[in-house]
């Protein structure tokens, strides 16, 4: 998998791509003024909001478009690692040379996903690494929205609602 940047003709708004092979798995488009994120694929399309919160910044909440939680995120800057929280389940990932961004369950050696950022430039740099940590949020919200669907059962649970047997 591969993060492609495309070019956008406002300077707000960040588009990628996520690529596998030569086919466009998802196209997001990342808003820096209003600090969200809409993820398209064939069949869906979704918009999130990134909350920044913590003493040092450096956590993220990811809340949907009715403003309900979905995630989490702790980003540890200095040594490009951190824990993703979504729908109630944790993984961890780190960004290796600032080029490939590593997804694992357990150990980084067994990944669930390991993605190509090398062709998705940035126009910030904070600390040593390559991409602020709301950009890092978008990636690692897009391949897990790709990679880790919520089942229709899974979608009712989470939404709070009940089902009649």
């Amino acid at each position: 998998m591969k993060w492609v940047y495309v070019n956008q003709p406002s300077a707000y708004i960040k588009k990628y791509h996520l690529t596998e092979g030569n086919d466009t798995k998802l196209v997001m488009k990342y808003n820096l003024e209003q600090q969200s994120v809409r993820i398209s694929s064939e069949e869906n399309h979704r918009l999130f909001f990134i909350n920044k919160t913590g003493l040092w910044h450096n956590k993220t909440i990811l809340k949907n478009e009715y403003g309900v939680e979905i995630g989490r995120l702790l980003f540890d800057k200095a040594h490009g690692t951190g824990i993703i929280e979504m729908e109630r389940k944790k993984y961890y990932y780190t960004f290796q040379n600032n080029t490939e961004l590593v997804i694992f369950e357990h150990t980084v050696s067994h990944p669930l996903a390991v993605c190509d950022l090398s062709s998705a430039p940035s126009f910030t740099s904070v600390a040593a690494n390559k991409y602020s940590s709301e950009e890092s949020a978008c990636f690692l919200l897009g391949i897990c929205w790709y990679l880790f669907p919520l089942t229709a059962t899974e979608q009712l649970e989470y939404a709070g609602a009940t089902t009649v047997a």
